[in-house]
């Protein structure tokens, strides 16, 4: 039946064929979704849409040079038949002559509207025409509609493609009841991205269905608020394995990204070092890697089943060796670069430099932070994710003790394990660290959550037990009182804000009581007698080196200061 809609065509000067409507409700009652067709001018058919893919289009140059020439016929698939703001949008983003929807009662048409381009400069708002019986369409002409459209058009002045719009997104999360903190986030990720949200659901359900992650009322609830919302694409706050994405993207008919994906993509967007895109991609690769299969058919030439199988390697195998190829590629461009910084570190290993690593979660400040403390004029914006690229510059403390302070990539709840792996190079920063300063927004109103998930990220990458200074930032957002309560509830913390410069000092100092003893080098020899000695040196200090001589060992090592003075005093005596 949708193939035999292609075939279709208009009686002359009329909005629509009778038959097309019938066939367009039938299509809407058996499939649960909206379905319509382009018509031209000459009342050909140009395409099938299901579920308003009119969105696939409006970006399509060769669609956009012949704006003003298509006309919207549609079924929706309840009884009510009012055009709502999708119809709305694709009139405008499409430029279309009018738009002519259907009610669908038990596949039948129940009832059609007509929505046009306004009547005048006066009133904005394009025109609602009816409801009309199916019999009327024998009676609507459309030449004087497409003269009003053209009027309204030259009156305009220009022609609205909807070209640079932010793509709609509707939220799906199963962590709340109300939206809560997490929805929340996912909003502020998917407007970073560049996406606008419209339209939020939610599910309880204690975990997801194994097939399409929600269940199959919470699909049908979530394909009619993408449609009512004119939706371009589905952003689902979890995970999502390759079964279920291809599930709901067929169920849904809109593109579907789950939380991954769209950090991915906001890291993409974000990174500037060759690092960092370096990291970006490889992250991508081992995410994309497992969900090719059945991404389209278009990843693969061979579908089974008679007539299908041939020799040769599919387009899927093609794509998949590619990937891993481009793996190793990008993973051995990144070791060389983690090689190239474990030199740099070199030297302020061998100076006993000690470094300062900044942690936290995004948008918390960080880099706001470095500048205020080092003038490293950071790239700083109230966004998540403003900060990919590690940045390290030198600070002196007031007790004349220079360290290395460095910026990191900020944190996030659920970070996705490809992102992780992608990044360890530049969590080396964070695991080779003396002292982590731990950055809080003391403004977020779930600041106690996010200091919780830093601190598993941590645990992630093996940084679990550095010593660590809670730093409550962004306290000018507060009230007297509140950050009262943070002093007294946290009196070794730091309680500052770096855009106002306040505490700065406090912190500082506050840093160079914590950081541990410097570390020296010494040489040492180190009787065969003393093994209690050599025990002490391996326990509280890192042996480099053991040389074994006839009466000793020849022990190279790095140790703290108060070990270091025994042992010149040892040796001096």
């Amino acid at each position: 039946m949708l193939e035999a809609l292609g075939r279709r065509k208009a009686p002359h000067n009329r909005l629509a064929g009778r038959d097309v409507v019938e066939i367009l409700c039938h299509l809407a009652q058996a499939l649960r979704r909206e379905v319509g067709v382009l018509l031209d001018r000459h009342g050909a058919v140009t395409h099938v849409l299901l579920s308003r893919r009119w969105q696939a289009i409006t970006n399509e140059q060769r669609y956009r040079s012949r704006a003003g020439g298509l006309r919207y016929v549609e079924a929706h698939p309840q009884p009510d038949g009012r055009p709502d703001d999708g119809d709305r949008r694709a009139l405008e983003s499409l430029d279309l002559d009018l738009v002519l929807t259907a009610g669908t009662d038990r596949g039948a048409p129940t009832e059609l509207w007509l929505l046009g381009p306004p009547s005048s400069r006066a009133d904005p708002a394009p025109e609602v025409e009816g409801p009309y019986a199916l019999a009327a369409l024998a009676d609507l002409e459309l030449e004087p509609r497409v003269r009003l459209a053209e009027a309204a058009r030259r009156g305009a002045g220009a022609v609205a493609t909807g070209a640079g719009e932010a793509e709609r997104a509707v939220l799906v999360g199963t962590d709340g009841a109300d939206g809560g903190p997490s929805l929340e986030e996912l909003a502020r990720l998917a407007e970073t991205a560049g996406a606008r949200p419209v339209a939020t659901v939610i599910q309880r359900r204690a975990r997801p269905h194994p097939a399409s992650y929600l269940g199959k009322g919470k699909v049908e609830e979530v394909r009619r608020a993408s449609e009512a919302a004119a939706a371009d694409l589905v952003l689902i706050d979890g995970e999502l394995s390759p079964v279920q994405q291809r599930t709901l993207e067929g169920d849904l008919g809109v593109k579907v990204l789950d939380r991954t994906a769209l950090v991915l993509d906001i890291f993409a967007q974000r990174a500037r070092s060759r690092e960092g895109r370096l990291q970006v991609e490889l992250a991508q690769m081992n995410y994309l890697l497992p969900r090719l299969a059945g991404r389209g058919v278009w990843l693969s030439r061979l579908g089974g089943g008679i007539g299908t199988r041939g020799p040769g390697e599919t387009k899927l195998e093609v794509d998949r060796r590619r990937i891993r190829a481009r793996i190793t590629e990008l993973q051995r461009a990144i070791d060389a670069i983690q090689r190239h910084r474990g030199r740099q570190r070199g030297p302020r290993k061998a100076t006993a430099t000690p470094q300062v690593a900044l942690v936290g979660y995004t948008n918390a400040g960080k880099s706001t932070l470095l500048n205020a403390l080092t003038g490293a004029g950071a790239f700083v914006e109230d966004r998540l994710f403003a900060t990919l690229d590690p940045t390290v510059r030198r600070l002196v403390l007031p007790n004349r003790r220079a360290v290395v302070l460095a910026d990191t990539v900020g944190f996030i709840r659920r970070l996705p394990t490809e992102l992780i792996a992608a990044f360890r190079g530049t969590l080396e920063e964070v695991v080779h660290a003396d002292l982590l300063l731990h950055v809080v927004d003391a403004s977020h109103p779930d600041w106690e959550t996010q200091v919780r998930v830093v601190r598993e990220v941590l645990a992630d990458i093996g940084a679990a037990d550095h010593p660590e200074v809670l730093v409550f930032n962004k306290t000018d957002r507060l009230a007297a009182a509140e950050v009262t309560r943070l002093r007294q509830a946290y009196p070794a913390a730091a309680v500052i804000s770096a855009a106002r410069g306040d505490g700065l000092e406090a912190l500082v100092h506050l840093v160079a009581r914590r950081l541990p003893e410097p570390w020296i080098r010494v040489r040492v020899k180190v009787p065969y007698a003393d093994a209690r000695l050599r025990a002490r040196l391996h326990e509280a200090g890192r042996v480099l080196s053991e040389r074994y001589d006839d009466d000793g060992v020849f022990v190279e090592a790095e140790v703290p200061g108060p070990l270091a003075v025994e042992l010149r005093a040892r040796r001096a005596g």
